[in-house]
């Protein structure tokens, strides 16, 4: 028998989503390898039973986010649910799939020197070897790209690294001129062009969805988006398929230029049963290792998260404000490091630095210098110094290998570190970096002891969440299994001495508020039978509780009424909420600094359901010019729609404030949002009509305002909510002083605050 106070997440009330992620490294899976990965018919019972790395109280704990904070405490539940589900008398299965996929794009490889640039390679090889002979072997044999020249020792085929060059541009055309989306009973769209026939750029396509259908024959798709070399896949059990609505794509590239697909990532969001607000979101970040790559990583998950919005009602807020949960995956490309080894290569970096500020102009005035003149520069600084220092850094690290320990060898923080250079490779490409020496030791040492604690300390992403430097509010698992990157193409993990073995493969979570504990994971778990890519695959089993209805209250217990067509109509009571002593701190700078580089903040209330306030715009408060710390000194009055409340007040409802930045000459611009959860602020409430209009509950605020996963500043205010009919509310708003209806700022309201001047 179960505990009670363990929940059973076997019912309709929660539902069960799988999330799995893999890079699958430009290769074409083998049946075999996918089914290692997705489980067949999207069974819970086989991963959970057969896991090597059960999730437990100990993963909890040391789980990075808010998860772990509100969940530390709960005597191994954990196992109780694994436990439940393990020995149901149903067979249970996952009620959401969810596949991302990044450089996912391959050729046919039995056709693709047939069908690659034919003709090109024809013209290409008459110039090849310069004799008729050769010209001749080429047109009688259609199975060769060309007649090779005699190879000698390391040669390389020039024709064999165009028709590469051609596939990879293929690959990465479909980010740029064209991308698929399918939705669900809407037909699927196919424009594809580029380098490589249709028919060609159609086999990873075919082979994909045909793995998928094959796999999971109990499963309908939602929707799968292709974005260059990136894929999300959304299926629902045919059971739930129905319950499914709302359904918005968005996408964003990172890639050079922020054009190629090659990086980015993709989002789906859609409503279950019109009450929980769901987002999913695949993405494959910079590569490489180094503070610049880092940085540009953090930089990338909040370009993907401004630039695809997903629902067109909120567009001033990203997927992670409006979701009840969100899930990310994908190719973070977040690295080990260990303090030893980012130390020395700190130096390095200081080194460096001082050898360029030691350019300067006449009277040791430091000049200011153009991509050219730094060029110059480091033409004329002896760059010998430099590379002795290099060499000098490098012996030192690999003359000090000890003796790996247990916590500490893991850094508290992030080292420091300049850009690591790479050797540009064929068609622009990075290649691998030098070999990382102890660096490498170190991890590998970690591995093979099981020192999965150790190597989590080093993990850069865990820093990045525990730093708020990306993903704020977001929570992982502690990865306690095998880094699952860089190994060779094969069973098990053989780590490529070039990179650092790396937690780059993730899955991430977060919950609007009030809904921390609505999600428990049951499963994290690596791949390690994927065969065909460089990395393993990983996967991960959550239940996620579904949102209700309070139930509605009684509409004609007031005796107000309103004319209407004649007719007096009763009057329901209304959520009223009187926001004092708002003001906000440490905004950033949003204007030029032509005039003055501070902001105009002013903030709009907006609601979810929409009904609730939105009436052609959302109401909102008066603009503070020209201030970083802003002080509303007026209190705003908002009257929340009974219309959105007809069956009830759901348990997801939100009552969001977004600060917006106000620009006289341009749109205004959104700084960023505090998400509140709405049944939070009317706990104490009676809704069902019945209770006391002496009802008043008081709720302080102090939050963070969010925007794509980072912190923009404080604000701070005072909510006083109740229930009440038309005729009552003179009374709740009798002590407050300087009282505004929050309505929508007018042209008139902005140019007024913006010139100080009265606008008739």
């Amino acid at each position: 028998m179960m505990n009670n106070s363990i929940p059973d997440i076997s019912g309709d009330d929660y539902l069960k989503v799988l999330v799995c992620s893999a890079n699958v490294g430009n290769a074409e899976p083998t049946p075999t390898s996918f089914a290692a990965w997705v489980p067949y018919d999207g069974e819970i019972n086989g991963p959970l039973t057969n896991t090597p790395y059960p999730v437990g109280q100990d993963e909890i704990n040391l789980s990075v986010g808010p998860y772990a904070a509100a969940n530390n405490c709960n005597d191994n539940s954990q196992e109780g649910i694994v436990q439940s589900l393990a020995t149901t008398n149903e067979k249970q299965k996952f009620d959401i799939i969810v596949l991302g996929m990044q450089e996912a794009a391959f050729v046919n490889k039995q056709k693709k020197d047939k069908e690659l640039l034919d003709t090109s390679i024809d013209s290409i090889s008459n110039n090849v070897g310069g004799d008729d002979t050769n010209t001749s072997s080429s047109n009688n044999n259609n199975n060769n790209i060309a007649s090779s020249p005699p190879k000698s020792k390391g040669f390389k085929n020039p024709l064999k690294k165009g028709a590469k060059k051609a596939a990879k541009a293929g690959m990465v055309m479909r980010g740029i001129s064209a991308n698929q989306t399918y939705k669900r009973d809407t037909a699927s769209m196919r424009n594809i062009t580029g380098a490589l026939t249709v028919d060609v750029l159609g086999y990873d396509n075919n082979k994909l969805n045909n793995l998928i259908k094959t796999t999971l024959p109990s499963y309908e798709m939602v929707t799968s988006s292709l974005r260059g070399e990136m894929r999300l896949f959304v299926l629902a059990h045919s059971t739930l398929a129905e319950d499914i609505s709302e359904v918005y794509v968005g996408a964003e590239n990172t890639g050079i230029g922020s054009i190629m697909a090659n990086k980015g990532g993709i989002i789906v969001t859609f409503v279950l049963r019109d009450m929980t607000r769901f987002s999913f979101m695949t993405c494959h970040l910079e590569a490489h290792e180094g503070m610049t790559h880092y940085t540009n990583r953090n930089k990338n998950l909040a370009e993907i998260l401004g630039g695809a919005k997903t629902d067109p009602v909120y567009n001033m807020q990203d997927a992670t404000i409006t979701s009840h949960h969100m899930f990310l995956c994908g190719d973070l490309n977040y690295r080990i490091k260990f303090s030893e080894y980012e130390a020395k290569k700190k130096k390095s970096s200081r080194v460096k630095t001082a050898l360029k500020m030691s350019f300067k102009g006449p009277a040791g005035l430091k000049m200011s210098m153009n991509k050219g003149s730094q060029g110059l520069m480091k033409r004329s600084v002896s760059m010998e110094s430099e590379k002795d220092e290099e060499e000098a850094v490098e012996e030192e690290v690999v003359a000090n290998k000890n003796a790996v320990g247990g916590e500490g060898d893991s850094p508290n923080k992030m080292g420091g570190g300049d850009e690591e250079e790479a050797a540009t490779g064929e068609g622009g490409e990075k290649k691998d970096e030098p070999a990382n020496g102890s660096h490498f030791d170190q991890a590998k040492a970690l591995v093979e002891a099981e020192d999965w604690k150790a190597l989590n300390g080093g993990d850069e992403l865990a820093v990045a969440l525990k730093q708020k430097e990306c993903l704020v509010g977001f929570s992982t698992l502690p990865c306690h299994w095998p880094p699952t990157f860089k190994v060779a193409r094969g069973e098990g993990y053989q780590y490529n001495e070039k990179r650092t073995p790396s937690y780059t493969d993730r899955i991430l979570w977060k919950s609007a508020e009030g809904m921390t504990n609505n999600v428990i994971p049951f499963l994290y778990e690596p791949c390690p039978d994927f065969i065909t890519s460089d990395h393993k695959p990983i996967r991960g089993g959550f239940a996620v509780k579904l949102n209700k209805c309070r139930p509605p209250h009684n509409q004609n217990l007031s005796d107000s009424v309103i004319k209407q067509d004649g007719k007096d109509h009763p009057v329901e009571q209304q959520i009223q909420i009187l926001v004092s002593d708002m003001k906000c701190t440490n905004l950033p700078i949003m204007d030029n600094e032509l005039i003055g580089g501070l902001s105009d903040p002013y903030v709009k209330f907006v609601s979810s359901p929409k009904e609730l306030l939105y009436s052609k715009a959302w109401p909102s408060s008066s603009i503070i010019t020209k201030s970083l710390n802003p002080v509303w000194n007026e209190n705003y009055h908002l009257t929340m729609d009974g219309n959105g409340m007809e069956n009830g007040l759901a348990e997801g409802a939100m009552f969001m404030l977004t600060v917006v930045d106000y620009d006289a000459t341009s749109g205004d611009d959104v700084i960023g949002t505090v998400a509140l959860n709405l049944n939070e602020l009317v706990s104490e409430l009676d809704l069902s009509g019945a209770g006391s209009s002496d009802e008043v509950q008081e709720t302080h605020i102090s939050r963070p305002i969010l925007r794509n996963g980072q912190e923009y500043g404080m604000l701070e205010c005072k909510l006083k909510t109740a229930f009440l009919a038309p005729k009552e509310v003179k009374s709740f708003l009798s002590g407050a002083k300087h009282v505004k209806t929050a309505t929508k700022t007018s042209w008139k309201s902005k140019m007024q605050a913006f010139t100080g001047l009265a606008i008739n």
